[in-house]
């Protein structure tokens, strides 16, 4: 990293502020979780320490030229007042009436920052757990863009909660260096990924996703940053990608329609044909040091097994499993690595799947040695997910992108063989599981990296995405629920990845302005309006597992509703506000609740697989999905809301990780759903008469994450944004080999 003057930071308190970067220090190195406005507003406060910034001046030096409202600034400073821990007492920011706001906090010195490199923006997670293959190539695109980046990202932050009962978890120190640490973007566009970087540190490959069904390879010479395409455009999607022991070749996976099961290519780093080398080969593997061989995993969907593979890359066909797991009772996790000798593979796996509601993290790493097939578990360490895996060149241990606990995917090292566990980064960036690589002597890694925004739109009943108007211009807002009261006004998350609030978005004088509902330390996600406005469920983390709690909607009366060793989410409010539907998982089994809507004794209502429930606007229905598994086509079930009974059944559905619940049309003759098989995701209808399904909404911009109708049902309200996954290159990142 640059040296940078010591004139760019400040010290105030606890906290640390590199002005330059705008990033915020708590304490040595702990990076403070706030959005990129919230910082860039601190830093402009800071530098005018002492002088009243107008709200004008504020919105123009961090806006620029972009058209704002004064709420939009209100709520940025509402969210660094509680990042900086203020209370009512202004400790820092002082509120000049009808005048703007004052930094009054005392600067005792500019020391110089750190060493860890930061991005401050808004970043989002994302999970490798539960991936398979799609039944066509083109399908399995849109597995690879939608589910991975967005459906895996938000089930990977659901599970960011507080630690359970009986569970804690370690606290991983972060290694201080003595050459700074940097960090370097080595795409800035989006919708790349899959990134390797050769033995020799002279070349980085990436795949690019240009639209659906389309899919790119790049290769790009470090020291002049010059850049070849090796493959014309074509129908096919892209696994990940890695280069030969001698720099001068690139393997990669591609599904297309010779191969819709995936197969693995060869090609030279300066272009030419490509040889394919393997078939049936998953969208990740790893290669041996030598070159020689590749290892993955194999799904046999039948048996309902999975296992690791070694594969030959001589071309004699010769293949080894090494283990197999029973993918009914074990979750293995990741893609295993091999070590620099050749001798043994690390891979992650669930050793405890009975676990799942009990504690939050439940992944740990093993070593399996290739010639016995003995197993050692290197740490006692236990993680939410694990991404890819590349050993130290030295053999010192292993370095993986994983998540734990209200923080983004950062990226660690664990020892061998003590199994020590050391944090490499610690800060604002989301480091995507799906691409890796480091050069041979250590020094350097590229990774990819994930960011999510999301805005709240409006749009008219016939769905036609030119009516559409942005309500709303934070980060991440409604991305995990959003609901409508009889006024006009709306309910919806809104916060960062690790943070997520509630927010009331109101027309107050004319201009829409957003207020919080809920707003603590906890994850509040899915509310769900009553039908008269006077109180909203939601789904929270606050009672150390996932419950439904309600709020009046003034944010009085906060009350815990459901209980017990299930996690529950997805509640809907019935129309006559009696009753409550919900979604509660156990052991892995969804099924549906029932429970009154003031509290009381919960009921089961379905004995199937079924989540995201939805009352119809007469109350005498409930919809909701039913999802089989990732090879099959899931349903969209009506019940009586009496009885369960079921009424009509439609075999619509691809998989998705992350299900958003399906809406009624006003005349309970339709269901609008969201489906995200193509890389933008739209609505569709479904009629109870039958027939097929049709496309409701037309976009073909941006992603659609969460979406409801207005209360009066004149209005879709939906939340969509951006996903842009780019590569970034870390120098100098060496953590303490040989321990």
């Amino acid at each position: 990293m640059p040296d940078t003057a010591a004139k760019n930071f400040y010290k105030f308190g606890n906290f640390r502020l590199d002005a330059e970067r705008c990033v915020l220090f708590d304490g040595e190195n702990a990076v403070v979780d706030a959005t990129p406005k919230a910082l860039a507003i601190l830093c402009v406060l800071v530098e005018s320490a002492g002088r009243v910034v107008s709200k004008d001046e504020l919105i123009k030096r961090v806006w620029a030229d972009n058209f704002v409202e004064e709420a939009n600034l209100s709520h940025h400073i509402f969210r660094l007042r509680r990042a900086l821990g203020e209370s009512e007492d202004e400790k820092y920011i002082q509120t000049v009436s009808k005048r703007g706001y004052r930094f009054v906090g005392a600067i005792r010195s500019n020391d110089r920052g750190g060493d860890l490199a930061s991005v401050a923006t808004v970043k989002l997670a994302s999970n490798q757990q539960g991936l398979s293959r799609p039944k066509s190539y083109l399908i399995a695109l849109s597995a690879f863009l939608s589910l991975i980046v967005i459906s895996f990202a938000i089930y990977f932050a659901w599970n960011g909660r507080r630690p359970t009962d009986g569970y804690r978890q370690t606290e991983i120190p972060t290694p201080r260096s003595e050459s700074p640490m940097t960090l370097a973007r080595v795409t800035n566009v989006g919708g790349v990924g899959a990134a390797s970087i050769s033995p020799d540190g002279k070349f980085i490959a990436y795949v690019e996703h240009s639209g659906y069904g389309q899919g790119l390879i790049h290769v790009r010479q470090t020291d002049t940053n010059s850049e070849i395409q090796l493959l014309e455009p074509g129908e096919r999607a892209f696994g990940s990608t890695a280069f030969s022991a001698d720099s001068k070749s690139i393997f990669f996976v591609i599904i297309d329609k010779r191969d819709p099961e995936g197969a693995l290519y060869r090609i030279s780093v300066l272009g030419g044909r490509p040889e394919r080398v393997l078939a049936d080969i998953d969208y990740f593997f790893t290669l041996s040091s030598d070159g020689k061989y590749a290892a993955f995993y194999r799904a046999d969907k039948e048996l309902k097994q999975s296992s690791i593979v070694i594969a030959s890359l001589d071309g004699s066909g010769q293949e080894r499993s090494i283990l197999t797991f029973n993918t009914e009772k074990e979750s293995p996790d990741s893609v295993p690595a091999f070590s620099p000798d050749g001798m043994r593979l690390v891979f992650a796996y669930a050793d405890q799947p009975d676990a799942v509601d009990k504690a939050p993290a439940r992944i740990s790493l093993f070593a399996v040695e290739i010639s016995s097939g003995e197993i050692q578990k290197l740490s006692d360490e236990k993680w939410m997910g694990v991404g890819m895996m590349n050993w130290m060149p030295d053999g010192s241990g292993v370095i993986f992108v994983t998540y734990r606990e209200r923080a983004l995917n950062q990226i660690y090292f664990l020892s061998y063989p003590k199994g020590d566990v050391t944090a490499i980064t610690n800060d604002l960036t989301g480091y995507s599981n799906f691409g890796m690589g480091i050069t041979s002597d250590g020094t350097t890694l590229v990774v990819d990296t994930l960011e999510f925004s999301s805005q709240l739109w409006s749009i008219g009943a016939n769905g036609k995405a030119r009516d559409a108007v942005q309500l709303t211009t934070n980060g991440l807002d409604g991305a995990r629920g959003l609901t409508s009261l009889p006024g006009g006004e709306i309910v919806y998350t809104s916060g960062t990845v690790t943070d997520e609030d509630l927010w009331k978005l109101s027309d107050i004088n004319g201009r829409r302005e957003g207020n919080p509902l809920v707003s603590d330390q906890y994850i509040q996600r899915e509310p769900a309006a009553s039908p008269d406005g006077t109180f909203v469920v939601f789904g929270s983390d606050r009672a150390g597992k996932k419950h439904i709690f309600r709020i009046d909607i003034d944010g009085a009366n906060l009350k815990q509703l459901t209980f017990g060793d299930g996690m529950d989410s997805a509640a809907d409010v019935s129309p006559d506000g009696k009753w409550i539907v919900y979604t509660s998982s156990v052991n892995e089994k969804n099924r549906l609740w029932k429970i009154p809507s003031s509290g009381g004794p919960a009921v089961e209502f379905t004995n199937e697989e079924s989540v995201s429930p939805a009352f119809s606007p007469d109350g005498r229905h409930i919809v909701y999905f039913a999802p089989d598994s990732q090879a099959t086509l899931g349903r969209l079930v009506v019940v009586s809301a009496d009885d369960g009974t079921i009424e009509h059944s439609f075999e619509i559905m691809n998989f998705e990780v992350y299900y958003v619940a399906p809406r009624w049309t006003p005349d309970v003759k339709s269901l609008i759903f969201r489906r995200t098989d193509t890389i933008v995701g739209n609505l569709w209808k479904q009629g109870l008469a039958g027939g097929e399904p049709v496309q409701f909404t037309d976009f073909t911009s941006q992603r659609l994450a969460y979406f409801a109708y207005s209360r009066d049902f004149k209005n879709l309200l939906v939340s969509r944004g951006s996903v842009l996954q780019n590569v970034v290159m870390l120098k100098n990142f060496r953590v303490n080999s040989r321990q």
